[in-house]
């Protein structure tokens, strides 16, 4: 049993150098940390008295950093290399989770919480391209997905945590989410070498400048901005992210509405979605590799828009959440690991950070609109009509990521002849 045990493990998990799991280690610390953003809309109704619409409007701000966040994070890791951007990053984001300590005036928190998500994920772009850097090539998915699982089981800690120091003070959550932003700031600068990928950066550069002085562009120097694929598969995972967001923001307002569930309960079941995703992922991922990467998605995000209509019928009661948390972390499992890890096989050499933060962007600009388009649903048209409209969100990105997945294909036998 033992040594079964041992043989999938190392089947699973092996093949991946030390310092890419360091990287991951530190993704985890800070991940288990995240405890400021599932309970805010609680946080603001609570310590506020803002109602659903009012604060989805101010979750959303949070969004709104995030995009820039990840798009600056993204030309400072091709520039300043992907471990100095995280150090920077998560120190910034540490004295800034315990600045917001003191907050106590209403018009505070938009500016607050717009930095912090601004802050939070410029530290995204860096640590996806440290991982790749930290890799060979035909690693780069695998270390993707590793990073993937480390970072849901803090996810899996984090609310769970959370839910109990909400119960006694808000406040901590703040102090304790910094304070992971520091440990995993100190995990880098202590073991990760500040000069990870300067090598294929300088590369890179010297290479772009031969080009030019010969007149000509290299492909590995596209901007993302360029190339009409990539943004409409962008679009595609946008739509996909307006459904399934709904699950950590609107969806917590419900839990405690229509099934009577503190913060405790509604922190246990949010853990349900990480657990799930570092038992099963990874295997998962071994078992797909060499196939084909988009149909997968499709499957994926269809599955997310099934799961929530399992919240119509409230005679369910639990039973019923439980199994939309289920289907729609089996859903997310299927379509963003493979999405990561197509998209970093997709990207520009010379802008993977760019290729990275615009991914970023994308999540965080969903963001900005599912908290708000959701409260306003749920508030407006009831939450029935807010789980069937999801529904319908997904089904539309997986017909999107089907015809994707023919325009590739057609392109790639065009490139091949």
């Amino acid at each position: 049993m033992i040594s079964a045990l041992r043989r999938f493990l190392r089947s699973t998990y092996g093949g991946l150098p030390a310092v890419t799991w360091l990287i991951c280690i530190a993704a985890f610390v800070n991940r288990a940390g995240s405890m400021v953003l599932p309970f805010l809309s609680l946080y603001l109704l609570r310590r506020f008295g803002l109602d659903v619409e009012k604060a989805g409007f101010l979750v959303s701000l949070y969004g709104v950093g995030s995009v820039l966040g990840n798009l600056i994070g993204g030309k400072l890791t091709d520039v300043l290399g992907p471990v100095r951007v995280q150090l920077v990053t998560l120190s910034a984001a540490a004295l800034w989770m315990w600045t917001m300590t003191q907050f106590t005036e209403l018009w505070m928190l938009g500016p607050g919480i717009f930095v912090l998500g601004l802050l939070n994920d410029s530290f995204r772009p860096g640590n996806m391209a440290a991982i790749l850097a930290s890799v060979p090539p035909s690693l780069g998915p695998l270390a993707l997905t590793l990073n993937r699982v480390f970072v849901n089981a803090g996810w899996a800690i984090g609310p769970t945590i959370g839910g109990h120091l909400a119960k006694v003070d808000y406040q901590w959550l703040f102090v304790a989410d910094g304070a992971t932003c520091a440990l995993a700031m100190l995990v880098l600068w202590w073991k990760v070498p500040t000069d990870l990928g300067d090598v294929q950066r300088k590369e890179h550069r010297q290479s772009v400048v031969a080009a030019s002085d010969e007149g000509r562009t290299l492909a590995s120097d596209r901007s993302p901005w360029r190339d009409g694929k990539f943004l409409f598969l962008l679009a595609a995972n946008v739509v996909t992210l307006l459904a399934f967001m709904q699950y950590f923001s609107t969806e917590s307002r419900h839990l405690e509405a229509t099934f009577a569930c503190d913060e405790e309960d509604i922190g246990n079941l949010l853990a349900i979605n990480p657990l799930l995703i570092v038992l099963v992922e990874m295997p998962l991922l071994r078992s797909l590799r060499g196939r084909a990467p988009l149909p997968f998605v499709a499957l994926g995000t269809l599955l997310i828009g099934c799961s929530f209509p399992l919240l119509v019928p409230t005679a369910w009661g639990m039973s019923g959440v439980i199994a939309q948390m289920v289907l729609l972390t089996i859903g997310e499992m299927f379509s963003f690991s493979p999405l990561g890890g197509f998209i970093s096989d997709r990207a520009a050499s010379g802008r993977r950070g760019q290729y990275l933060g615009l991914h970023g962007a994308a999540f965080s600009f969903a963001f900005v609109l599912a908290p708000t388009l959701g409260g306003m649903v749920y508030k407006h048209l009831g939450a029935d009509m807010l789980w069937y409209g999801c529904f319908c969100l997904a089904t539309l990105a997986t017909l999107g990521y089907l015809a994707l997945h023919r325009v590739y294909r057609r392109a790639d036998l065009l490139a091949r002849e």
